[in-house]
């Protein structure tokens, strides 16, 4: 399924909105901004979607995360000056500074004992974290198959 200019323009809407206000647009908004229906919004977010763009929530569509971003909080807190975004996973805390170019904070919970593990990301470099190891459970190429579970 081909993309349209229209949503990658709303991908970028979208990309916006999360790193302003931590929040995602919902449909309502997505239609206001482009003055197109809440129906045409909603099929361009599940093309975006199967474009792997972007994931929606299960039986509402609304946006829940658009890599890195996490549109819910997450246990991947990515402190950029005085704005708090969330991250999807370990891998997503790195990327928001490095899509950013922006130094960042990351407050995370280790996923098995919730101990908080605090990391910088300083010119691009990550610091304060030689103690620590980021796993991949699954393949790359895999990733996709259940991007909630990867």
């Amino acid at each position: 399924m081909k993309l349209t200019d229209t949503d990658w323009d709303i991908r970028l809407f979208i990309y916006n909105s999360l790193v302003a206000s931590g929040c995602a647009p919902d449909v309502k908004a997505i239609s206001a901004q482009f003055g197109i229906s809440p129906d045409k919004a909603r099929n361009a977010l599940r093309r975006l979607r199967a474009a792997h763009a972007l994931a929606l929530r299960a039986g509402s569509g609304d946006i829940l995360m658009a890599n890195p971003l996490s549109a819910v909080p997450t246990d991947y807190r990515v402190l950029i000056g005085n704005t708090a975004l969330y991250a999807n996973c370990a891998w997503d805390s790195l990327g928001i500074p490095a899509m950013l170019g922006a130094d960042a904070r990351v407050k995370a919970r280790h996923p098995l004992t919730g101990e908080l593990i605090e990391f910088r990301v300083e010119d691009g470099r990550l610091q304060n974290c030689r103690d620590h190891l980021v796993h991949f459970a699954k393949p790359f190429r895999h990733w996709y198959d259940d991007i909630i579970d990867t």
